[in-house]
């Protein structure tokens, strides 16, 4: 029989005989009968690298299991364990590798020294948020963009405006926290989690589920439009809190952040879009470290004039138009965006887990988490009821509707990305506002503690079922 053989570019066919033919078979069956059981080897890998990670540590910095630094190393591989334990029990990840960060905090066994590691810990997290918004610019589909309807630019901003509003009106009467203070945590716990929707979303897509009426589209497109929304808004009430001046004068910051995180993400997008040129050699390497350190830079330049909400636009912007760049000059950016979420993997563990570390469950409140469950009921609740209203005109049944309040349920990527930002700007700025802030963190964790899981849980169990059609 003629066998193909690929190779320098080309394909030749030789001839096999039936002997060699038996041969290939099998081998086959062997690399067949292997590949079954290819889970085992992946954790023996991966293993072998954390052990293998351990020992470069101590040989080039003299990591002793009673230091600091494995105290860091010990948070990150538990953090990247215990995610993918959380994964093969059908949990986000992300839920497992923040509750490696309360407990190894809560027991001692992480234990690090504030002044030496912390703001390296802290500069991190910056730079796994600045990669997961270059991912997020990256995601989004020009076509489908062009095509969005008025009903998806409501589902995107309504919901979000009136849990935000919810959340500070609870908060103030309810914890007493100043107004400010209220909208800023509202716009933390607006934002939908694409980690915890999008892999079910894509199962269901793949099953031809909800196609016929475009649900899955919708409620993809509008969880991009919900998140940068909700993040701008967030940019703001932050520059109002730690800036100083008259309440007119922070009010007018946020539409100059806003335009400036857009034109400069416009212009970096059209640069990166160019350059490097799509001749050169390892192309996507390029392209992706241009697109993450330029996003590192974003971030930490627009904290140093004062702007700190026109970083995270200012990243998704510039993905967005290098995307559409790479795309217009016959360059595909596929390969990027799979780089990109490839880092992002690497940053993941750390940024939650570490997250998880600021967590001291013995200094948070019993009437806290009280008012945290009675806050998420309460704010939970206006945005099923604004996202009925939104969907009242569409031609979605009622199971439809259910669903995508389903999707809108689950909190995690975003509030774990930008809980910690506000305690970590009044630790650096002004002491007083920390109480504020821990508060503010503490929500947020607890947000995702509740609702990353039940959101998961439900949409696995009853989506099919919500979106099969009913004859």
């Amino acid at each position: 029989m003629d066998k193909p053989i690929i190779g320098s570019g080309q394909i030749n066919y030789q001839t096999m005989t039936s002997g060699e033919d038996g041969i290939i078979k099998g081998e086959r069956m062997s690399t067949s009968w292997l590949c079954k059981i290819h889970p085992v080897f992946n954790v023996t890998t991966s293993v072998a690298c954390v052990l293998m990670s351990w020992c470069v540590m101590y040989f080039f910095f003299d990591m002793t299991p009673d230091s600091q630094l494995a105290s860091v190393m010990l948070l990150i591989s538990c953090s990247w364990a215990c995610g993918k334990i959380a994964g093969m029990l059908y949990l986000p990840p992300l839920l497992g590798m923040l509750l490696v960060g309360v407990v190894l905090r809560n027991t001692g066994l992480y234990d690090v020294n504030q002044n030496v590691f912390q703001p390296h810990i802290i500069n991190l997290r910056e730079v796994a948020l600045t990669v997961l918004l270059a991912a997020s610019g990256l995601s989004l589909d020009p076509a489908m963009l062009k095509k969005l309807s008025l009903v998806v630019t409501q589902l995107a901003i309504l919901p979000c405006i009136t849990e935000t509003i919810a959340a500070a009106v609870v908060t103030h009467y309810l914890l007493g926290l100043p107004w400010i203070w209220g909208l800023l945590l509202g716009c933390i716990l607006s934002p939908v989690s694409s980690a915890v929707i999008l892999p079910a979303l894509l199962d269901f897509k793949q099953k031809g589920l909800g196609e016929d009426k475009g649900i899955i589209t919708l409620v993809m497109a509008a969880c991009s439009f919900d998140d940068i929304f909700a993040i701008s808004a967030f940019g703001v009430c932050l520059s109002i809190i730690f800036s100083e001046g008259s309440w007119e004068t922070n009010a007018m910051r946020g539409p100059i952040e806003v335009g400036i995180g857009v034109c400069v993400g416009i212009v970096w997008g059209l640069i990166t879009g160019f350059i490097p040129h799509k001749c050169e050699t390892h192309l996507t390497i390029k392209r992706t470290y241009i697109i993450t350190a330029g996003g590192v830079l974003l971030t930490f330049g627009s904290k140093m004039i004062d702007l700190p909400g026109a970083g995270p636009l200012a990243i998704m912007t510039a993905a967005f138009v290098s995307a559409i760049c790479w795309k217009k000059n016959n360059s595909f950016s596929d390969a990027v965006e799979i780089a990109t979420n490839d880092v992002w993997d690497l940053m993941e563990p750390l940024l939650f887990a570490s997250i998880g570390t600021e967590i001291d469950l013995s200094s948070i409140r019993p009437n806290l988490i009280t008012s945290a469950s009675i806050l998420l009921v309460i704010t939970s609740l206006v945005r099923v009821v604004t996202c009925f209203f939104v969907l009242k005109d569409t031609n979605f049944n009622l199971r439809e509707k259910i669903f995508v309040n389903i999707a809108w349920l689950p909190k995690a990527t975003v509030q774990a990305a930008i809980g910690p930002i506000a305690l970590d700007m009044a630790r650096s700025r002004d002491e007083r506002l920390i109480p504020y802030a821990s508060d503010v963190l503490a929500i947020s964790v607890l947000a995702i503690l509740i609702t990353a899981p039940i959101g998961a849980i439900i949409m696995t169990l009853r989506g099919e079922h919500l979106l099969r059609k009913q004859y």
